[in-house]
């Protein structure tokens, strides 16, 4: 959006907290596996890594680890090095280990009269969809969306959507809009809607465009979790054809609903959203229900001062909050990592790095391995965690240490940092979005990080 666009609506933001809305993030599952939280993350961005392959949806588990760097090196991200008909493979990685890899919900109102469904708010994805009507499988564990139960549905005329990831999952469906309203709470779909009204919190969104689920991946269908997912990438990783539909955030900006901020709050975590003098954060908490805020940022509630907040340029090209991240200090000790770079994506749980630096970690943690049944590194529970410090452009955090372990067994614990295999950039999930206090500033093409020290 251009400039002047954004400067039209500076008689709609405010800096007093009344402006704010602030949206519960619902704790819905006890703290996912570690396990569990890795493998999503590797069907997400089609990741292949010594042990775990993503191919078509599923998950699979290698005979015999390989060497990460070199199949990074001379394969790269979009070409595996092994799929389940390669010999170093074995079976597939079952549906329910999978599962549980979501920890928070937001409750979002559609239609009229309004459904509530919970959903889950992604900074790697940029589509609004939802369990819907249109689909012809089980829906009994879910809440759905059925436009002919709302007066004020109107579909979209031609509209289709697809949402694939690299390793052949996905969903796809129709759009329609509804005439009255939609209050996002956060879930996934597949048909697009264009819903007249949706509600986030006190924050109503006109004509808003839902994308209805007709068909998923069985990759989906066995996961369980949410009723939808609300994308907050940027535009341009929508899927709809044959033309895009704004995202929640665009629309609250161009129809200046509120001032521009989203912030959102989870167990030790925030973050905000900014559009144009309009933010938007998120707060995550350990062992409590966190939020979203829309039209400013409450640095008070995310525990820090807003003199605090420093700033980092994004690269949005591939449609990622992406940056810069070229070092890393593991007890003390720096490693430099020229060129490399970063996602936020609170759609992930953990916290990928490049292999070499994982290796480096690990070594740092007495009784510490490889263990190949896991598919990542695991420690002896209590073991001390070197304190990481991880840099976001030029800004460094400290990754609180309470934050980095998942327990497997009675007496082990899987690492919260793992391998991103032949992934080129790194992905800060979850792990690291808990320590921080994140600003989401579309307009400027930046974000904002605050170091959290308490949870």
């Amino acid at each position: 959006m251009s400039s002047s666009f954004f400067n039209s609506l500076k008689k709609h933001i405010h800096t007093d907290m009344s402006s704010v809305t602030v949206l519960p993030r619902v704790k819905r599952n006890a703290r996912p596996s570690g396990f569990a939280a890795y493998a999503k993350a590797i069907s997400k961005y089609n990741i292949d890594t010594s042990v775990l392959v993503a191919h078509n949806g599923k998950v699979y588990k290698r005979r015999t680890a390989v060497n990460v760097v070199s199949l990074r090196k001379h394969h790269g991200r979009h070409h595996h090095h092994a799929h389940p008909g390669d010999s170093d493979t074995v079976d597939e990685v079952p549906a329910k280990d999978i599962q549980g890899d979501t920890e928070y919900d937001v409750p979002v109102t559609i239609g009229t009269p309004g459904v509530t469904l919970n959903l889950d708010f992604d900074t790697g994805s940029s589509d609004l969809w939802v369990w819907s009507s249109e689909l012809t499988v089980s829906k009994s564990s879910h809440t759905i969306y059925n436009p002919k139960n709302s007066s004020t549905a109107k579909e979209v005329k031609g509209a289709t959507w697809n949402i694939g990831y690299g390793d052949g999952s996905g969903a796809s469906g129709n759009v329609f809009t509804d005439g009255e309203h939609i209050v996002l709470r956060i879930s996934s779909l597949s048909d697009v809607f264009d819903a007249w009204l949706v509600r986030i919190g006190s924050i109503t969104i006109p004509n808003q465009g839902i994308e209805l689920a007709e068909k998923l991946s069985d990759s989906f269908l066995r996961r369980g979790g949410p009723d939808g997912l609300l994308g907050l990438a940027w535009p341009s990783l929508n899927t709809v054809k044959p033309q895009p539909v704004a995202t929640p955030v665009e629309n609250i900006i161009s129809q200046g609903i509120a001032p521009g901020v989203f912030r959102y709050c989870l167990p030790p975590f925030h973050l905000i959203w900014r559009l144009k003098n309009a933010f938007n954060s998120v707060c995550l908490r350990k062992d409590a229900d966190g939020f979203y805020t829309f039209g400013g940022i409450d640095a008070a509630r995310a525990g820090v001062d807003e003199s605090q907040i420093q700033y980092a340029d994004i690269d949005n090209s591939q449609g990622f909050w992406m940056v810069n991240s070229e070092s890393i200090i593991i007890n003390g000790e720096t490693v430099s990592q020229p060129g490399n770079a970063a996602i936020l994506d609170t759609g992930t749980t953990l916290c990928l790095l490049a292999d070499e630096v994982v290796q480096q970690i690990y070594q740092q943690i007495d009784g510490a391995k490889f263990d190949n049944e896991q598919g990542g590194y695991i420690y002896p529970t209590g073991s001390k965690v070197p304190q990481i410090e991880l840099f976001i452009g030029d800004i460094k955090i400290t990754l609180n240490a309470e934050d980095f372990d998942f327990e497997v067994s009675s007496g082990l614990t899987f690492g919260g940092i793992q391998s991103r295999g032949n992934n080129p950039f790194d992905i800060m999930g979850d792990v690291v979005l808990k320590s921080i206090y994140p600003i989401f500033d579309q307009d400027n093409v930046r974000v904002g990080i605050a170091q959290r020290t308490t949870n």
